[in-house]
């Protein structure tokens, strides 16, 4: 017989990867603390339940009305009769509307059956086909495989690090809180009896991604947009922009709970794609309209492109130095760095490198994961950098 409590947890796991096929953050870090929070509520009282569900998992306003749904179909699917919670879930899905069709799919009861040798062996051999696609290059998929991929990439969640901010919180140890500790003398007669501190308010860093959307990216293009989706539905504070011979802003089309839609629009917006590249002339384009707009709260920015480029090389120096002055961090990723003996031989690219502070692979699902770990591990230091100034020239 098991015991009560690990099969509840086993079904609440099971609904956080309902919601993480939803595109909600609901990863380890946010699943620990609402597991702990169930053992301190009453799990009879749903306004209790919802309450926690919206504080784990909700990050928008517009959000909550969608983890309402998924929770009425989780719970009508394990409060159902015996032998019928199928029909349960089915019924919860149809009230609350179309949304909920995809969790009706993908919701099943966890039961004393899952952790037989069948299921075991299931995860088993899921777990290493995901191992053997994150290491693949994505120039060597097929269909199949490229669908999967993009679906990995969706379900991705890149930590982008902690900055420290001008705003400051109380506690800590920092420095006194001088204004707080005069307020508090008026208690005592104006003496200084009891001492407040404070010390700077910390938030994630902001992340700009340039992608590259050119002809000679055509193979690679549907899995950055996917990647650029995923990384602007984990943070607020990402922005997305796409570029071949000239710079467009895709931030706002990436806000959708509907990836294709997103994509869609992202398509229709864009004129050049798949045309050629001019890297500096857009990066110049961003310099002069969008970088002190995003970039002026110590961001870090990701450029990834294959160095193809038909544009001048001393308008890639130039564009390029400013931009790395500019952020905290400027990071390239190339997908033809898994090609065996490939070298960055390119003008562009050969003008550019020396104002780059990380040159990275892109050419498989574990190098934008491994974005991720570069990213929470770099937040708090700026690279050294002694590059030679660019001179401008007559």
């Amino acid at each position: 017989m098991p015991d009560p409590g690990t099969v509840l947890t086993r079904n609440w796991l099971h609904f956080g990867r309902i919601l993480r096929g939803l595109g909600f953050d609901a990863g380890p870090v946010r699943m620990l603390p609402f597991l702990t929070t169930l053992t301190v509520i009453d799990l009879g009282r749903p306004d209790d339940l919802r309450t926690a569900v919206h504080a784990h998992f909700g990050r928008r306003r517009d959000e909550l009305p969608i983890l309402d749904r998924v929770l009425a179909a989780f719970l009508g699917a394990h409060h159902g009769p015996d032998g019928d919670a199928a029909a349960s879930s089915q019924t919860a899905v149809r009230e609350q509307g179309e949304v909920m069709s995809r969790t009706a799919r993908q919701l099943k009861v966890l039961d004393e059956d899952d952790g037989s040798e069948g299921a075991e062996e299931q995860k088993v051999a899921s777990y290493s086909q995901v191992e053997v696609l994150r290491q693949k290059d994505f120039d060597s998929l097929s269909e199949a495989e490229m669908a999967e991929v993009r679906r990995l990439i969706r379900l991705m969640r890149l930590p982008a690090g902690l900055t420290r901010s001008r705003r400051t919180r109380a506690g800590g140890r920092d420095r006194l809180d001088i204004r707080r500790l005069l307020r508090r003398s008026l208690r005592f007669g104006g003496e200084l009896l009891v001492f407040s501190w404070k010390s700077p308010a910390v938030r994630p860093r902001p992340l700009v991604l340039l992608c590259d959307i050119s002809g000679s990216m055509e193979r690679y293009t549907r899995l950055l947009l996917n990647f650029a989706y995923a990384l602007k539905n984990a943070s607020t504070r990402v922005e997305t922009f796409v570029f071949a011979t000239r710079l467009t802003r895709i931030t706002r089309l990436l806000r959708s709970h509907d990836i294709d839609a997103a994509l869609n629009r992202v398509t229709a917006s864009v004129d050049d794609w798949s045309g050629g590249t001019r890297i500096g002339e857009a990066i110049e384009t961003f310099n002069r309209r969008y970088a002190r707009r995003v970039l002026g709260h110590g961001a870090t920015v990701a450029l990834i492109s294959d160095g193809w480029d038909r544009g001048d090389a001393a308008q890639m120096r130039r564009a390029i130095a400013r931009l790395q002055r500019s952020c905290h961090r400027l990071i390239w990723m190339n997908p033809l760095m898994g090609a065996p003996g490939y070298e960055p031989l390119t003008l562009g690219l050969q003008a550019a490198l020396p104002f780059v502070d990380d040159f990275l692979p892109a050419h498989n699902l574990a190098n934008l994961e491994a974005l991720g770990a570069l990213l929470l591990e770099t937040a708090s230091r700026r690279p050294v950098r002694r590059q030679t100034p660019v001179v401008a020239t007559a």
